[in-house]
């Protein structure tokens, strides 16, 4: 039996979308991917997300892969949480299954200084029962420790949860734990899912 439902947030409850962000920008191709490529897809982001770097050291690492673009990428990292936004099913499905009676968390890789940015936009955050967000704790997804410590932490029987993530190689490290996996592609085939685990 489901008694706890676990979450990942990132283009599971909110849309991460930093192509359309950076579109905002008046860059062209060429320097949109090297900026791409410098802050969202290089060897900072996962350092950002473990929670283990200084938002100046960051910002620095950042602009040391693209030194030329300096005044740019301090700009697009400043405004970085312009690139999520709440999905209009969030709430409403987090709120079906709080009445439900089951527990609610998230777990999510997830950097400091975004989470500064976007955490006001998180209108589920009153309905879940507890969060757990990799920065705070240093670890990541899909490293067995993090989600040993989630449940730990909250008191979570692992054969009694189910984990949402859109990324597959976190569902897998979350059944290698025992915790029932979803790998998340959309808000349907999600709901089919929890209603064939008998969620829903």
């Amino acid at each position: 039996m489901i008694d706890t439902v676990i979450f990942d947030v990132g283009r599971v409850l909110v849309d991460w979308d930093y192509h359309h962000y950076l579109e905002s920008f008046s860059f062209d191709e060429e320097k949109r991917a090297i900026i791409t490529s410098a802050i969202f897809e290089g060897p900072y982001w996962p350092k950002a997300d473990r929670g283990i770097l200084s938002f100046d050291e960051l910002l620095n690492g950042f602009i040391s892969l693209a030194p030329e673009y300096r005044d740019d990428i301090f700009r697009v990292t400043q405004g970085a949480g312009a690139a999520i936004s709440l999905r209009s099913y969030a709430v409403p499905l987090v709120r079906e299954l709080k009445e439900k009676g089951l527990r609610l968390f998230l777990l999510s890789n997830y950097s400091e200084f975004l989470l500064k940015q976007t955490k006001h936009k998180m209108e589920f955050l009153p309905l879940m029962d507890g969060a757990l967000f990799s920065c705070n704790c240093h670890l990541l997804k899909p490293e067995p420790e993090i989600y040993q410590l989630l449940l730990e932490r909250y008191q979570i029987v692992p054969s009694h949860a189910v984990f949402l993530d859109d990324t597959l190689r976190n569902v897998r490290g979350a059944e290698n734990c025992g915790i029932h996996g979803i790998h998340f592609t959309s808000y349907e085939n999600a709901r089919k899912d929890l209603t064939t685990l008998g969620v829903l």
